[in-house]
């Protein structure tokens, strides 16, 4: 028991420890309910998967941003001039990265007629890593 103790520590710190983690937590469930509302707006018969991702997409990034600064990156500073920065340039790059997402379930689900559900979980391994890097590197960096 030990042993495989200190291997998941290994593999843990290695990874980047608490912060990796706990985005993987947060952005499971940002992804979990954005996939939910998408499949809520198909479920009602919405059948647009642009617009499905777009009510998606919105509800979710507002739950991340909050997240994100408060259990992912801690960052404590809510002066109003470092909260319009943080959300700024957090919107614009999920902004950035709900268009790669929708512009990919376009092509795959509306024009080539893919399974919606296969195509929003593809895309959406494509869009955790993309906007990690941008949290890390340009949002909420130290």
């Amino acid at each position: 028991m030990t042993a495989i103790w200190n291997k998941f520590l290994a593999l843990y710190k290695k990874f980047g420890g608490r912060e990796t983690l706990m985005y993987l937590i947060f952005g499971f469930l940002t992804t979990a309910l954005a996939f939910f509302i998408y499949q809520v707006c198909f479920a009602l018969g919405l059948r647009s998967a642009t617009i499905a991702n777009t009510i998606a997409s919105v509800i979710a990034v507002v739950f991340a941003y909050f997240t994100n600064k408060a259990w992912v990156f801690q960052s404590k500073n809510y002066e109003p001039r470092v909260l319009l920065r943080e959300m700024a340039a957090f919107f614009s790059g999920r902004a950035f990265t709900w268009f790669v997402e929708t512009a990919l379930l376009f092509v795959l689900v509306d024009l080539a007629k893919l399974h919606e559900t296969y195509c929003k979980i593809g895309t959406s391994v494509i869009v955790i890593i993309l906007n990690y890097l941008i949290s890390k590197k340009a949002v909420f960096k130290k």
